[in-house]
């Protein structure tokens, strides 16, 4: 204690914390946590405290800090460091080295591993977009496919109507492959001496959840929407925060990482939908209407699916490759079908919401603004990572009500940086942090159970925001095989039992989606007149009605766990011990520790993780006993409401929406009459001359219809026109040939077209002007 308080007055408090680390080094043991206290107070004495070496290394804003201890200016460190830091004291952070040692902070710098693109298996077999659809690519914004004032459509109506999956052939698409049974795959991480290799769908809602830690709770930035969601909530979804585990399958010296389907067992109908949906899109009609089963007989040969790989750290990872466009920067992107807000909402009951339309740009309900926000909490950040893992351009999203096709968006990478992370340069260095953290993770959790097919599940909703829980649990798929046949039949949530007590009815926090468990659809900027005024049952405050209270949001305090007891219900392998650690991290921006979210504004901010893991000392049966009530979580989250669940039984908002369903199911009829189609533009990819403006590529292609409106010209062709207009007294810079050059397959170009058009309106103008003797 003298020591203590001579450094005080002689050297001030950063050297004191100094002299404390050397200190408490030598022989001094901390208290017990509660965990210690709960199972006995007893460590092993392999798994007692660390000392730290007599020649620590500190970080340089420790070492800045106290040499400016003597000026009275502390440097470097001032005000950078909270609570949240200063709890951890003395923090002594240490190189990256293997096997990871518990209870010691390391240090994560993201320009240390390189991301190698590996390359692409036959780019050129990669389909392109149909339909006229490439326009989407190059234009900003959402495209309606029948504009909603006039009803013409700006794309080809084959793709309104969306053939059902009873109607289509699935056996005939190109069947999708695990990373643990791909053997290109395998092979190749043998080869290059690599030791995990997953796939973009089995490894994204991990890395999200390594994300969270380390942007501490950092929310995606909605301020580009409009005042209808100015009081909506920007935190991630609780879908997206839900526990997510993988499965490790050891073959032949690698591990394949699977995601784990314990309980999603059934593929929903926007999955399955998802799969036809993206044959549409980069298909003809012709070759579409050939997977359609009463034409699959044709089909005689199952295209290979396209892939593209890369290398970082210890691992080797897949991309499905979608589409492609060369004239991208990335050329290839990702097709991404998106279900309209009342169908994500009542999945189980998908035919009773599939009424449900998107009519207008902005506002709560039935707009593009609406999903693209839902989007935005839910699905961006696996959308990004997806990108980044493929090298992808960006993703085009197509909306739909599983009945119907509403329009389309092209979301280029750089757009999601923004929202996501601030920019592109945050977003670069969070990607391969969060890999390298995953590469550490699993290669500890490994060593514990060597060559064995394990499972690894990554909870950070139960925890501090820069805190996560880690359960590692070997498989036994024969013994959990049989336990999930033994399951109730109408999920846990509804599962009564003489000996339990009865669980609550169905409401809006069980049987929903929690994607959307922050919506306010009684607001008075709601588009809800047309489905009439709400009832008294739905006359509720927009948190009381929608499981918007912080115990309802919050996955760790689960109220299921009153009612059902999950070592009755869940099934965990308990003939081996089962593991759990946790994790905790800070951040250091160019030398300032810091808790709070970082953007790093240039390239060369230096943004390093700071991490450390620990064991959990706690006796096994409680180790045991967190981890059911964990799986059971996992479980409950895919039940939706039953089809027979009586109405008074449902939430306000699936009330809503399903009323607003039922109003507007007749929209889902193919029309019939004339259908009217919007030609007033030749397809990009028809325009010969690369350097013409960008205005020229919207002239008229000439047709034989009388329509006034595809004989006149809009108003980007002519401003085009004037713009190609030369000064007088200047030659003309175009050849002559130029201008008579047709473009692929006889097609005149965008000049031709342009020159057509203004005889036009001269002829028109000709014919209107009144004769001399008239006045």
């Amino acid at each position: 204690m003298s020591i203590r308080l001579l450094t005080h007055h002689q050297y001030s408090a950063p050297w004191t914390r100094i002299c404390r680390r050397i200190t408490n080094s030598a022989s001094l043991r901390r208290p017990a946590t509660t965990e210690e206290s709960d199972s006995g107070g007893k460590i092993d004495s392999a798994e007692g405290p660390e000392v730290v070496e007599s020649s620590p290394v500190y970080s340089k804003d420790e070492i800045d800090a106290a040499q400016g201890a003597d000026k009275g200016v502390r440097k470097g460190r001032a005000g950078a460091r909270s609570e949240f830091v200063n709890e951890r004291e003395p923090v002594v952070v240490h190189d990256m080295t293997h096997p990871i040692q518990m209870s010691k902070w390391y240090r994560v710098i993201p320009e240390s591993v390189d991301f190698a693109q590996v390359g692409s298996s036959h780019i050129p077999r990669v389909p392109k977009l149909g339909h006229g659809l490439e326009r989407v690519l190059f234009s900003p914004g959402v495209h309606c496919l029948q504009d909603p004032h006039s009803g013409v459509y700006n794309f080809d109506p084959y793709i309104r109507n969306i053939t059902q999956p009873a109607d289509f052939d699935y056996d005939k698409l190109t069947p999708y492959i695990t990373s643990s049974k791909d053997n290109t795959l395998m092979g190749y991480a043998r080869r290059h001496k690599k030791r995990f290799v997953g796939s973009t769908s089995s490894m994204t809602h991990v890395l999200s959840h390594l994300y969270f830690v380390i942007s501490a709770g950092k929310s995606p930035d909605i301020s580009s929407m409009s005042m209808a969601f100015a009081d909506m909530p920007s935190r991630f979804t609780r879908g997206m925060r839900y526990p997510a585990s993988i499965a490790l399958r050891y073959h032949n010296g690698v591990y394949g990482i699977d995601a784990d389907k314990s309980f999603d067992v059934q593929d929903s109908i926007l999955s399955i939908l998802g799969k036809s949906l993206e044959k549409l899109l980069s298909s003809t009609p012709r070759e579409f209407d050939m997977y359609k089963k009463e034409n699959s007989w044709k089909v005689k040969d199952i295209p290979e699916e396209n892939y593209h790989y890369a290398e970082f750290d210890d691992f080797v990872l897949r991309s499905q490759l979608d589409c492609r466009d060369d004239r991208l920067p990335r050329r290839t992107f990702d097709l991404k079908t998106r279900g309209s807000l009342a169908i994500r909402m009542d999945l189980q009951n998908y035919e009773l919401s599939k009424g449900y339309q998107i009519v207008s740009m902005k506002g709560r309900l039935q707009s593009f603004e609406r999903e693209y926000y839902d989007m935005i909490r839910s699905a961006f950040l696996k959308y990004n990572f997806q990108t980044r893992i493929g090298n992808m351009d960006g993703i085009f999203v197509a909306y739909h009500n599983t009945a119907r096709m509403f329009g389309f968006q092209y979301i280029p990478r750089k757009e999601m940086d923004r929202v996501l992370f601030g920019n592109e340069y945050t977003g670069d260095k969070a990607f391969k942090a969060v890999l390298i953290l995953l590469s550490k993770l699993l290669r500890t959790v490994t060593e514990l159970y060597p060559e064995r097919d394990i499972r690894v599940t990554f909870d950070s909703a139960s925890s501090e925001r820069q805190q996560m829980d880690i359960w590692v649990e070997v498989l036994n798929d024969e013994a959990e095989a049989i336990a999930m046949q033994q399951y109730p039949e109408n999920g846990f949530v509804r599962a009564k039992s003489p000996a339990k007590k009865s669980p609550p009815k169905a409401s809006a926090s069980t049987t929903t989606d929690p994607f959307d468990a922050a919506v306010d659809p009684l607001a008075s900027n709601d588009p809800l007149t047309a489905a009439g005024p709400p009832t008294a049952a739905d006359a509720l405050t927009s948190n009381d009605a929608l499981g918007e209270s912080p115990a309802e949001d919050s996955l760790a305090d689960d109220p299921i766990d009153d009612y059902i007891d999950p070592a009755d219900e869940i099934y965990v392998n308990t003939e081996q011990p089962i593991f759990k650690y946790t994790m905790q991290t800070f951040s250091t921006l160019n030398n300032q520790d810091t808790d709070e979210p970082v953007t790093v504004k240039k390239k060369e901010d230096q943004w390093h993780i700071n991490w450390k893991l620990t064991k959990s000392r706690m006796s096994q049966d409680a180790i045991v006993s967190q981890y059911r009530r964990l799986r059971l979580r996992q479980a409950t989250y895919f039940e939706r409401a039953s089809p027979d669940t009586p109405d008074e039984e449902l939430s306000p908002m699936i009330k809503i929406l399903r009323r607003i369903s039922r109003q507007n199911l007749w929209r889902n009829k193919p029309p019939t009459g004339k259908v009217v189609v919007n030609r007033s533009r030749l397809p990009i990819h028809i325009v010969a001359k690369p350097t013409a403006d960008a205005s020229s590529k919207s002239a008229v292609e000439p047709t034989t219809t009388k329509s006034a409106s595809e004989a006149v010209p809009t108003a980007s062709d002519r401003s085009g026109k004037r713009m190609n207009r030369t000064k007088p007294g200047k030659p003309s810079t175009k050849r002559p040939r130029d201008r008579q050059k047709k473009g692929p397959q006889g097609h005149k170009t965008a000049g031709h077209a342009q020159r057509e058009a203004s005889n036009v309106l001269k002829s028109a103008h000709a014919r209107s002007k009144p004769e001399q003797g008239d006045k």
